[in-house]
């Protein structure tokens, strides 16, 4: 989250919103947003987890969603779908590079 939260201004550059998915409660996600310094929305998918099972990353025996970046276009296309559980990191600069590809100014 912290690394979107360090490269949010880009993404706003790029005409882009970021949006975080949790499974903790609607509180619990504020706090924990709060605690981050986030200046994108952390929302809650709590209790049935509905946004992580309809996008298919909703981990059953887990209980969590897979990390996972979505980035969807102006018309709510899905255009990529990033995986990777360990380099928290390389999320938002695989969406930027995504962002870029379809024209958009992500620049510095």
């Amino acid at each position: 989250m912290t690394a979107f939260r360090d490269t949010n201004y880009r993404f706003q550059k790029a005409n882009a919103q970021v949006l975080g998915i949790s499974v903790d409660s609607f509180a619990v996600a504020g706090e924990f947003a709060e605690k981050l310094g986030l200046d994108f929305p952390l929302v809650s998918d709590f209790p049935a987890n509905k946004t992580g099972r309809d996008y298919g990353v909703f981990n059953e025996t887990s209980g969590f969603h897979n990390r996972t970046t979505i980035v969807l276009d102006s018309e709510r296309i899905v255009r990529d779908v990033y995986v990777e559980p360990r380099d928290f990191e390389s999320h938002p600069r695989h969406a930027l590079e995504v962002l870029a590809a379809m024209g958009e100014d992500t620049s510095e």
